[in-house]
């Protein structure tokens, strides 16, 4: 965690540095030469060298365990772990403009990377499979009670369908109803007329892709409304699952804190007064102008200070120096870490079972041997309970 927020602010103060000088209408050139270290292939006539210096944590709870998180999206394993997504998030802006309604369908959209980059100018890709859900589908009212026919709007993927009487019964296929692959219903039983018959299923649509990405960067566009960020670990056939609501649900478990981040700057240049006019440029920006903006984002600037000036030499036989600032800041930035909770209780079951008289099970309690028993099973029944690519994304831990 040290070095990826070490990283990502190093970058972004790189990048705010870079936007400031860019409008100086003298030093505009150094633009180019505001750097990670001395990454220099020839030491430039004047630049700013952006260190890593040291990291101090700030508790806040025992477990830094912050809340839980209310969110159209959550990311969810596909069988066993992988991480082509370090996060997925609900992308506001995008919910906003559309009067806060999420513009991308709910339903299960699986992501399988395809190809991966080697560097960070390279692009890899990968694919979505979406898996739409349907809600509360108006299939039936019953007006004599005897009615055996209905249809489904979609093709309902195996094992998704849930039937539902008055949405307080649900109906058992095989027991109360048949579905054929077109989505035409065959009911087994009467109903109390006047009732409605609903439906929640998922179908499945046309694939998408393939799409680009690059190391460290957000895709926005791909799903409107959710923000797919890729780090550095994708390999080729991992495969995620993002799920996508129509209402905020929990999505995951927040833990996070605050560090304390220090950076050495380093002014060079070979002239003593550049040297003296970028060092208090850098102050200028970074605590008069960018602070606030970078407030506002949990990057908060708490301390800039000028350390001591240098000089090397450049050219011994012409007594040529290049001339060196050091400036040191002071960052306190949020971290967090989100623990996805992608299970799902559709209901509770009760059910009995004779247990054989001369071959008893044994209790998993106590121990001991159960003989002629007839015994209440809970079962805690998910669609499915199985562990692997389904069509539901739903795991059990």
């Amino acid at each position: 965690m040290y070095y990826y927020l070490i990283q990502a602010l190093k970058r972004r103060l790189i990048l705010e540095l870079k936007d400031s000088f860019a409008n100086h209408p003298i030093y505009e050139k150094i633009v180019d030469h505001i750097q990670n270290r001395f990454t220099f292939t020839e030491r430039p006539q004047y630049g700013i060298v952006v260190k890593g210096s040291n990291a101090n944590k700030l508790v806040f709870s025992a477990d830094s365990f912050l809340g839980s998180i209310m969110s159209h999206v959550m990311l969810a394993y596909v069988g066993a772990p992988a991480y082509p997504l370090e996060w997925v998030r609900e992308d506001a802006g995008c919910l906003n403009a559309n009067n806060g309604i999420m513009p991308t369908p709910p339903g299960v959209y699986y992501i399988e990377i395809l190809s991966v980059p080697s560097t960070i100018q390279e692009e890899g890709t990968f694919i979505i499979d979406p898996l739409i859900t349907v809600n509360d589908e108006a299939v039936l009212k019953f007006v004599s009670g005897v009615e055996d026919e209905a249809q489904l709007q979609q093709h309902p993927v195996q094992g998704t369908l849930r039937l539902w009487e008055n949405r307080r019964f649900l109906l058992i296929e095989g027991t109360h109803y048949q579905i054929d692959s077109t989505g035409a219903i065959k009911l087994l039983t009467r109903a109390t007329p006047g009732s409605v018959l609903t439906a929640d299923y998922r179908y499945s649509v046309q694939s998408v892709g393939p799409i680009k990405f690059q190391w460290n960067k957000a895709d926005f566009s791909t799903l409107p409304g959710v923000v797919l960020a890729f780090g550095k670990r994708p390999r080729v056939g991992d495969k995620v699952a993002v799920v996508v609501y129509e209402d905020r649900v929990e999505t995951a478990k927040a833990y996070g804190g605050k560090f304390e981040v220090s950076f050495d700057l380093d002014a060079i240049s070979r002239d003593a007064d550049q040297m003296e006019e970028i060092a208090d440029l850098i102050i200028m920006y970074l605590w008069g102008q960018k602070r606030s903006a970078l407030s506002s984002e949990g990057i908060e600037i708490t301390d800039i200070s000028m350390g001591g000036e240098a000089e090397e030499i450049y050219d011994e036989t012409a007594d040529d120096y290049f001339y060196d600032a050091s400036l040191s800041i002071q960052i306190q930035a949020d971290w967090e870490l989100h623990i996805p909770l992608p299970l799902t209780i559709s209901r509770v079951t009760a059910t009995t079972e004779a247990m054989d008289k001369t071959a008893g099970p044994v209790d998993p309690i106590h121990g001991t041997t159960i003989i002629g028993d007839v015994r209440n099973k809970l079962f805690f029944t998910t669609f499915p309970v199985i562990a692997g690519r389904n069509n539901n994304y739903e795991r059990i831990l």
